[in-house]
C-alpha cells in the first residue's frame, strides 16, 4: 500500500518568486494596487486548483500585507487569519508566527494595543525558537512602535534599539533588512523628539533618509521624509547643508511616496503630522482642514487611536 504524499510546508520556489515579483513591482510604485491585487488573486486560484495549501497561504499573506499598508485593516486581518489557518494545517509554525506578527501590526494601527501586544510577544517567542532573526527584529521593532504610541518611551527605546541591533546583523541580501532599519530609525527619531533630544532625533532621521535614498522604495521614502520633516519642525532650521529648512517640502515628499502605493493610513498620518506643524507655525485654518481630512480617513479605515488623536488636536486648533 503506497503512502500518501507528505504535505508541503513551504511555498514552491517558482510560485513564491512569482508572488514576490508582484509585491516588489508594487513596492517600487510600478504596479497599481488594483492590478497587483488581481494578479495575486489569480495566483491564489491557481494554488487552489493545484491543491497546494501553502501556496494559497502565501497569496493570502501577501494580500494582507498590501491591504495592511493601504490601511484596510479589517481586510488585512481577514487575509492573515486565512493564511494562518493554511500554514497551521501544513505545520509551518514560522509562517504562522509571521501571520501573528502582521495581525498584531493591524491591531496596533486599530488602537487595540492589548491584542497587538499579545500577538507581538507570541510571534517574537516563536521566531526566537525557530531562529528567524529577521522576523525577530520586526516583532520587537513593532512592539517598540506600539510602546511609542502609548507614550512608554523607555520600553519603546529598548525594543527599538534591540530591533536595530538584530537587523544590522542580517545579510545585506536579506529582503527585509533595509526596510526594517529605515522604519526603526524613523521611529527612534520620533522617540528622541518626544524626549526633547533634537540632535539625536536628527541622527536617526538622517539614517532613515540615507537608507530610503539608496533603496528608492516608496514606503521607506515616505517614512524617512516624514521623520526629516518632524525634526525640521522641532529644530526650526536645517541641521545640515543640503536640506531645506521648510518641513512642508518633506511632508509633501512623504505624502507623494505613500500615494505611489496607495498607503492611505500612512498618508493620513503624514497629513496629521503636517497639520500639527502648520498649527504651530500659525497656519491654523489650513491645519484644521488637514486634521478634518485625516480624521475622516482614520475613521473610515478603523484606525481608532489615530482618529481620537486627530479629533483631540482639532479641538485645540479651532
Amino acid at each position: 500500500m503506497s503512502k500518501a504524499p507528505a504535505l508541503e510546508t513551504e511555498p514552491t520556489p517558482e510560485f513564491n518568486a512569482r508572488c514576490l515579483a508582484i509585491i516588489q513591482e508594487w513596492q517600487r510604485g510600478d504596479l497599481p494596487f488594483a492590478e497587483a491585487s488581481q494578479r495575486l488573486i489569480a495566483l491564489g486560484r491557481e494554488a487552489t486548483t493545484s491543491g497546494h495549501a501553502v501556496n494559497q497561504g502565501r497569496v493570502e499573506q501577501l494580500l494582507g500585507y498590501m491591504k495592511g499598508y493601504r490601511g484596510d485593516l479589517n481586510a488585512a486581518i481577514h487575509h492573515y487569519e486565512r493564511a494562518r489557518a493554511l500554514y497551521n494545517l501544513a505545520g509551518n509554525q514560522r509562517r504562522v508566527a509571521i501571520c501573528d506578527l502582521n495581525m498584531g501590526e493591524a491591531f496596533r494601527h486599530k488602537g487595540d494595543f492589548k491584542r497587538a501586544h499579545l500577538l507581538f510577544e507570541k510571534a517574537y517567542q516563536a521566531f526566537k525558537t525557530v531562529g528567524d532573526r529577521g522576523s525577530e527584529a520586526m516583532a520587537i521593532g513593532n512592539k517598540g512602535q506600539m510602546h511609542l504610541s502609548m507614550g512608554q518611551l523607555d520600553i519603546a527605546r529598548a525594543d527599538l534599539e534591540e530591533s536595530c541591533r538584530i537587523a544590522r546583523q542580517l545579510s545585506d541580501s536579506d529582503l527585509d533588512r533595509n526596510g526594517q532599519l529605515c522604519e526603526v530609525h524613523q521611529a527612534l527619531a520620533l522617540l528622541h523628539l518626544k524626549s526633547g533630544d533634537t540632535e539625536a532625533a536628527w541622527r536617526e532621521a538622517r539614517l532613515a533618509y540615507q537608507i530610503a535614498s539608496e533603496t528608492q522604495q516608496p514606503l521607506q521614502q515616505g517614512f524617512a521624509n516624514r521623520a526629516v520633516a518632524e525634526v525640521l519642525n522641532a529644530a526650526g532650521e536645517a541641521p545640515e547643508n543640503g536640506f531645506s529648512p521648510d518641513p512642508d517640502t518633506y511632508y509633501q515628499a512623504s505624502s507623494e511616496a505613500f500615494a505611489e502605493i496607495n498607503a492611505e493610513g500612512e498618508i493620513a498620518r503624514t497629513m496629521f503630522c503636517q497639520a500639527l506643524s502648520m498649527a504651530r507655525r500659525g497656519r491654523r485654518m489650513t491645519a484644521a482642514r488637514k486634521l478634518q481630512l485625516a480624521m475622516g480617513i482614520f475613521t473610515r479605515l478603523g484606525m481608532v487611536d489615530d482618529a481620537a488623536k486627530a479629533a483631540e488636536a482639532q479641538l485645540e486648533v479651532l
